[in-house]
């Protein structure tokens, strides 16, 4: 295991129904919250004027600013930090999905520093060295950004999408009845996420960390698990909460990365500027990407897959390379049990032309200095060739 610092000191509130406890926990210590909102159906399923109204009533001024996109917009970001700049915010609660937890973190810190958030992505690259608090309330599982301090935005006007660190929160409400009215799609494309986080260390070719391996590994499984109890009864409870909290386990609070170097972030590299250009779901890509990416890599790193494969997808072969090869093809087949996207086409009606990937696979080259990938580099034009796949089924 490699030396590593860690720290992670967000307060969790964990369990059905610990929303009720947002309003009494902050009360003594806040003002004026600016209530951040993903998009999403929580005006009409109550749960936003749930959160709104537990705050009031413990004398808690609430200022709102609702529907953040998915893949929240620099010029968004902009617009809280003026609310925050007029009216003395001095907590921003986040409701929602990753969108609303990555602007809360950029308006917590450009309004604390007076700098524009343009600066803190790309620009100036400025070092992040106060914030106004940040309050979770996450009602989506997938990357876990609730429990760090990644923040991720995109450049509307370059269509580049990028990450700056700010800060921790100081609590998070993790509340899996929350998360009951999110359909069964959209669950598991935040599975898609989760699996891929967990990838990128569980594949970075280090193979001196076992308890870190063990421990990605008993997060694949178990995620694996209650996505397939989640697909026949997606009002089970206990398998939506084992899916949040595995969510916060891997790259939220990073307990499956620590002390294993550098992640393998190909597929990660690549989405990010698919999902700028094309303002397509983050995690549902991640879908499509991930076992294309499997499939080039595996031959290359048998002994990896190898392992993944018996550990995980069961496989009994005993040559690595046979192994490798028929541990992704078992996944691929569980990724479509499990009714995951498996084209572009199950992402939106866009054309997704050779000429618009070939932009998307020259920003991601760009962006991530002249390709992407740890085990293996994918340059420009293999990223074409991988993000052309992911128009046919597999």
């Amino acid at each position: 295991m490699k030396a590593f610092d860690y720290c992670n000191p967000v307060f969790v509130k964990f369990g059905a129904g610990v929303r009720k406890q947002i309003g009494p926990t902050l009360r003594d210590s806040y003002q004026n919250v600016l209530l951040v909102c993903s998009q999403g159906p929580f005006h009409e399923n109550g749960l936003y004027r749930f959160v709104k109204e537990n705050l009031e009533e413990n004398d808690i001024r609430v200022y709102e600013m609702h529907d953040v996109e998915s893949n929240p917009k620099l010029f968004r970001i902009r617009e809280g930090v003026e609310v925050c700049k007029e009216n003395r915010i001095d907590c921003i609660l986040a409701l929602g999905s990753g969108s609303a937890i990555d602007c809360a973190k950029a308006i917590s810190a450009a309004s604390a520093m007076e700098v524009d958030p343009y600066d803190l992505y790309w620009g100036k690259r400025v070092k992040v060295t106060k914030t106004i608090d940040t309050v979770m309330v996450p009602t989506f599982a997938a990357t876990g950004s609730e429990m760090n301090r990644s923040s991720v935005a995109v450049n509307e006007k370059t269509k580049e999408k990028y990450f700056f660190d700010a800060n921790y929160a100081k609590y998070v409400f993790m509340d899996p009845e929350v998360t009951l009215t999110v359909p069964i799609k959209l669950t598991i494309w935040g599975v898609m996420d989760i699996l891929s986080h967990t990838f990128e260390y569980y594949f970075n070719g280090d193979r001196d960390s076992e308890f870190q391996t063990n421990l990605s590994e008993a997060v694949i499984l178990s995620v694996m698990r209650n996505t397939e109890r989640l697909t026949a009864n997606p009002q089970d409870i206990n398998a939506r909460g084992e899916i949040m909290w595995a969510a916060a386990m891997t790259w939220g609070t990073g307990l499956t990365w620590i002390g294993r170097g550098e992640a393998d972030m190909a597929c990660h590299g690549i989405e990010e500027s698919f999902s700028a250009y094309f303002d397509t779901h983050h995690g549902a890509c991640l879908g499509v990407l991930t076992p294309r990416w499997m499939e080039a890599v595996a031959p290359k790193r048998p002994d990896l897959f190898a392992r993944f494969a018996r550990n995980i997808m069961k496989v009994s072969e005993a040559d690595d390379r046979k192994a490798a090869v028929e541990g992704v093809r078992k996944y691929k087949g569980w990724l479509k049990m499990i009714g995951a996207p498996n084209t572009y086409f199950d992402l939106a009606p866009l054309a997704f032309s050779d000429e618009e990937l070939k932009r998307v696979a020259a920003t991601a080259c760009r962006v991530y200095h002249g390709g992407v990938g740890r085990m293996t580099r994918f340059q420009e034009n293999e990223i074409v060739e991988m993000l052309k796949s992911g128009r046919d089924p597999y």
